[in-house]
Formats: C-alpha cells, structure tokens, sequence
C-alpha cells in the first residue's frame, strides 16, 4: 500500500465546537495574502535580495529563522483616507451652512464626530462590545446624576417640604438601585474583558485582526471550500526489532483566536496542529495529539473511530478539536484549569485578578441566588484565595462560568470533516452551556465539503523547511505566531532545531506514554 491510501485508510475525523471559525486550510491560500518580514537583523539583509518575490516562492529559498509571516496588512483607516474624511466633513459643513446656516454646521460637525468615532471604535485595539458597554454605562451613569440639579436650589412650584421630604428620599433610592444595576452591568460586560483585553494590546493580535481575519477566510472558502490536511509517512525500527509506521496528519489554521472564542489564554496569526496514527507491526498502536507546544496520547482500545451505516468500528480516530486554540482531545470534554499549558507568570497574573473581582462581585451581589451559589462554590472547592485555581469552578445564576479565563473547549457539537458514516453514535457535548452567548452564537461560514483533501509531504514542499514564525512577533513568547510543522521555536540566538515529533517520532512517543506509566524513579520524584 502506498502512503497516499495508508494515509486514507486511518485518516482522522476531526469534530469542532459549534462557534468555531477556522478550519483546516491549504497553506498556499495563506501565504498569498501574507508578507514576509524580518525577525532580527540576518532576516533584514536576506530580505532585501527577495524584494520583489511573493512570500509563496520567496519562503522556500529564506535561511534561518529571523522572519515572520503577517496576514492582515491593511490598516481599517490609513492617513490617505483621513484626508478624504476630512475633505467629506468640511463639504458637509458648507452644504449644512448654505441650507441649515449655523445649524447646519452643528449637525455636519456631529455626523462628523460620530463617524470617526466608530472608525475609531473599528480600528481600536479596544473591543467593540467594550466601547458598547462603556456607552451604556454613561448613559445610566446621565440618568442618575441629571436631577441632582432639581435639589441643589429650592423650587416653588414644587414646594421645599414636598422636594426634601418626599421627592429627595424617593430619589436617593432610586440612585441606589440604579447604582447597583450599573455595577453589575460593568461586572457582568465589561469587567470580564479585561484580562483579554490586556493580552490582547501585549499579543498586537486584537478583536480588529482577528475579526479581519475571519473575513479573509471567508473569502478563501468561497474559493477553496474543502479542508485540507498534510500527510506524511514515517518508518523505524526499534531496538527490540518492531516496525513501525508513523503516519502524521498536520492542520493549518488561518487564525487561533483562543481568547476570543472561549475566553481562552493565547491569540496569534497562524496556527499549526498535529494528530499521529502509530502502527506497530502494521497494527494500531496508540494516537498522539498536538497540544498547546506539548502533546498528549490514547492508546489504542481507548481511542474513539468513526462507525460505518452499519454501526461498526471504521480505521478513521475522532479527535475534537479545541475552540479557538485547536488543540487536539481524544473525547469531548471542557477543561479549566490556569495549568492548561505553561502559562507566562503575567497572563496567570491578570486571570487569578479576573477571578477575585468576580469572587467578590458575587458576595456583594443583590441577589440573594447568586450570593449563594458564590458561598456554595468556595465551601465546597476549599482552596485558598491565593491560589491560582481558586475560582475557576464558580458560576453564576445563568449557569456560566464566573471567572473569564481560561477555558478549553472541546465539544464536538459543530462542524464535522472526514470519513462520513454513522455520525450521530459519535459523543459530544453542548459549547454553550459554557459560553456567553455572545460568543457560542457568534457568526460562522463553514467549509461547504466535508471530506478531506489529502496532500502527501512527499517530496517536502519549500514550505516545510521555512524555519520562522507564521503569524506575528509579539513581545510575548506565547502570543506570537507559530513554528512551522518541522521547526521547533527560534531560541534567543535564532538557533533551530527540528521538533522531536517531526525528527524522532518514536521518542516523542516514549515521551507520551512515560506519562501514562512513569518509571519508579520518577514516580517517586516530589
């Protein structure tokens, strides 16, 4: 059998959240839009030679590690279109004085005003849905305060008995409950993005880009409806004389917007995933998942497969698939947890913040129900306030999580690609018993086919020796794009070295099964 159909025979289905975005893409659509940058000063000078190639056969013929890949480019305003806005603004304000006089000018600068105010809005790193909270909020906060003027001087028609007495009384109360309503309002919409508004700014992966993001997908799919993989064969022998084949399925999504879609902890350009399909003497042996950088593996009795019309086991794995972040899981589950991954200390920082505030939001909360369930939540988890998964399990009266981040979603309630049998045996769970439903109801466009196109890494294409980042540097380590499927991370000295999954598959998977038997040794480490 050759590798194209081995690669057919055990090819995994993979199941996504419902709100999810992005999918399995072909890699030559997303280097069409994207260009090539320098990631220290060797990239620069190698650049300079390539100035005019574009990044699709440009990338191939790149040494080193010290660039990166950007797809979105185009700023929402840049300074050309503010002349034209302001050349708009100042006809709009003739037209409004020739018609209107000095009225008009008043209402021309207003429509001016609140036009770049929403560009604004647009192209903000703030979050959208922030600045409409923000705005709802002034105007309660207007509601409450415009009477104070009534009570600041006596009034005669009214009556300073009536005012003081009776309508001052009536009035502080109804500030009082208006008070609370708004601070709930701040706690309930705006509060809980802010520990993703943070990163966002550090990451320079924001709503705007990753909303820009979506679009251009959108449009790719139109072109290219149908989810792509990249296969790739591997045979070894061990020590004790097995053979095995190693069959790797590596997915390329446009976008990980893990914090967006699930409150979750990282947000770049670009994202790579792997599955791998181990037979050991030509026999299943064990499926290993890419994790968030680590991985993770399910023997082979464990693993659930796809069933036939006829209800039996097929060759092909399910594997779901994480919302936003794309990790891979053996089954449908949600996780949360701050030891996901290997957080940085000031993402586990803003989060364990995130859920203090909530923690005391809800102990001062007019309502009875919620104040409960918070005392509830906290007898029963017995952790400290200090420690960093202290109110991860906390819920509201909704049923919602309390605490904003982090949250791995892997339900397998939406999208479906691969073998296509008895769909409906395979278990899932429901996304939006666990999300705002802003976000579980959010727009989608999935890919219209739902088999996989198969392209086999043999020969390799140029793009899999490309050896830097594919999506954006950031400032944080976890926040920039991705190594390609065969390079580890560029170190602080730009060395690379090939990943253990890609160089020494069966090493990574003694790696993956020392953690389901450790060794005495290690067990007995503290």
């Amino acid at each position: 059998m050759n590798d194209y159909d081995l690669l057919a025979q055990y090819e995994p289905v993979l199941r996504f959240a419902r709100s999810e975005r992005f999918f399995p893409m072909a890699v030559e659509h997303y280097l069409e839009h994207c260009h090539i940058l320098p990631n220290g000063p060797l990239g620069a000078a190698e650049l300079l030679f390539h100035l005019n190639e574009p990044p699709a056969t440009m990338i191939g013929k790149l040494e080193g590690g010290q660039y990166y890949l950007r797809l979105i480019n185009e700023p929402l305003y840049d300074s050309d279109a503010w002349v034209w806005r302001g050349v708009l603004s100042l006809v709009a304000m003739g037209a409004g004085w020739y018609f209107l006089g000095w009225a008009g000018v008043q209402i021309a600068v207003a429509l001016a005003l609140i036009a770049a105010l929403i560009l604004f809005m647009l192209a903000s790193t703030i979050r959208l849905r922030i600045f409409l909270a923000a705005f709802a909020v002034l105007f309660f906060s207007a509601l409450m305060v415009a009477p104070i003027w009534f009570f600041l001087r006596p009034n005669e028609t009214v009556g300073v008995a009536i005012e003081y007495l009776v309508l001052l009384p009536i009035y502080l109360v109804a500030l009082f409950y208006l008070s609370i309503r708004t601070m709930k309002f701040i706690f309930d919409r705006i509060i809980p993005e802010g520990p993703g508004l943070v990163m966002d700014m550090l990451s320079q992966a924001t709503e705007t880009i990753a909303r820009k993001s979506y679009f251009l997908y959108e449009k790719i799919l139109e072109k290219d409806p149908q989810p792509v993989h990249y296969g790739r064969v591997v045979r070894e022998q061990d020590a004790e004389g097995n053979h095995w084949t190693i069959l790797q399925y590596h997915f390329f999504y446009a976008f990980n917007d893990w914090r967006l879609a699930a409150n979750g902890m990282n947000h770049h350009e670009g994202d790579w995933e792997m599955t791998a399909v181990y037979l050991k003497n030509d026999s299943p042996y064990a499926l290993l998942f890419s994790q968030h950088g680590a991985g993770n593996i399910e023997m082979r009795e464990k693993v659930i497969k796809a069933k036939d019309k006829n209800e039996m086991d097929t060759t092909h794995p399910v594997v779901y698939v994480a919302l936003g972040s794309h990790a891979n899981y053996s089954k449908p589950e949600v996780i949360r947890s701050p030891k996901l991954y290997n957080a940085g200390f000031v993402q586990r920082l803003i989060y364990w913040v995130d859920g203090l505030m909530h923690y005391l939001f809800l102990l001062f909360n007019p309502s009875q129900k919620a104040r409960q369930i918070a005392l509830k939540e906290s007898t029963a988890s017995r952790t400290s306030f200090l420690a960093e998964d202290a109110f991860i399990y906390m819920r509201d009266e909704a049923d919602h999580y309390v605490v904003s981040l982090p949250l791995e979603i892997a339900s397998g309630d939406g999208f479906r690609v691969g073998y296509q049998g008895e769909n409906l045996r395979e278990p899932v769970v429901k996304s939006s018993s666990y999300l705002k439903r802003i976000m579980s109801d959010r727009k989608v466009t999935r890919p219209t086919v739902k088999e996989w196109r198969r392209v086999v890494l043999n020969p390799e294409p140029d793009w899999v020796n490309y050896k830097g980042l594919w999506g954006v540097k950031s400032a944080l380590k976890d926040e920039s794009g991705p190594p390609g499927p065969k390079w580890d991370r560029p170190d602080k000295l730009f060395n690379i070295d090939p990943r253990k999954r890609w160089e020494k598959p069966l090493e990574w998977l003694k790696d993956l099964e020392s953690r389901i038997h450790p060794t005495p040794e290690a067990s007995d480490e503290p």
